[in-house]
């Protein structure tokens, strides 16, 4: 519904920006909160899965929260169980060291994060592309607005396609240069074989929208499902639950398992969740 009605039939961008706490930060690994609060997202206790060990906390946090505007007051808590990005990630596996991206490891310092592994290795195409999304010059100048206390100065850079810096070229959609924002009829651009009828269906359904959250360590518990793995909503509607299958190896470039719940994405959204 909420795509069918925004410009360019876009999907949420990634949460960044608290209405009724304008000079703070609430990013979060989840859509923004107040784009689908309340007039689409109806019902605040939807954001918890009901498998989520932590289920019991948020949910007291949404009740506590009711006088100062609910979900709205609270949405840093939207990745609570969920985790969302706004973009079109379809090449996860290859990685490099966190290491390599330090713009994403210097604003995690600045939202309240922190790097525990430097050397864990995570996406090129989610941190490269964060990474070439940020530095872009207005973009650079308005993450600078951000940290100093505009809350606001973000919600158009994350509504941006990304165009990859030099250094990351050829990780975007389809292996070209650009990561796409989630829209609909966005699968048109993952296609490589026009000739095929099918296609377009088939690679809709491939597109991953959301995830249960996961992550690769920390103090919250792993995952909703034991023994391990996410349900993940596509783009064509259907939800399927991919197993995670554990790598042993933080420095593997050979990621096991399939995507998007594979390890390095597990790194990734545990530092970006990151309270």
């Amino acid at each position: 519904m909420y795509s069918n009605e925004a410009k360019g039939e876009r999907f949420p961008a990634l949460q960044t920006y608290n209405p009724l706490q304008p000079t703070k930060q609430h990013i979060a690994a989840g859509p923004q909160v107040n784009s689908i609060y309340p007039e689409y997202l109806t019902d605040p206790y939807i954001i918890i899965c009901p498998s989520d060990a932590e289920a019991a906390n948020t949910r007291k946090r949404i009740e506590d929260s009711q006088n100062q505007g609910s979900l709205l007051w609270i949405s840093d808590e939207i990745d609570a169980s969920y985790a969302y990005f706004g973009w079109v990630f379809d090449n996860l596996k290859p990685s490099r060291p966190l290491s390599d991206f330090g713009l994403i490891g210097t604003a995690l310092s600045q939202f309240g994060g922190s790097v525990s592994d430097p050397g864990a290795m995570v996406p090129i195409q989610i941190a490269g592309g964060l990474e070439s999304l940020l530095t872009k010059p207005e973009n650079a100048t308005a993450l600078g607005q951000y940290i100093g206390g505009n809350g606001s100065a973000l919600v158009n850079v994350m509504d941006q396609d990304i165009a990859l810096s030099p250094s990351w070229q050829g990780y975007g959609n389809g292996g070209g240069n650009t990561i796409y924002r989630l829209r609909e009829g966005i699968e048109r651009f993952l296609i490589t074989d026009i000739n095929n009828p099918s296609a377009s269906n088939n690679a809709q359904s491939s597109v991953w929208i959301m995830l249960d959250t996961l992550s690769a360590g920390g103090g919250e518990p792993l995952f909703n499902h034991v023994p391990g793995g996410c349900n993940v909503l596509y783009m064509d509607g259907h939800v399927e639950f991919v197993k995670y299958i554990a790598d042993s190896n933080v420095n593997d470039t050979d990621i096991p398992g399939n995507e998007p719940v594979i390890s390095n994405v597990a790194y990734m959204v545990t530092a970006l969740s990151s309270p």
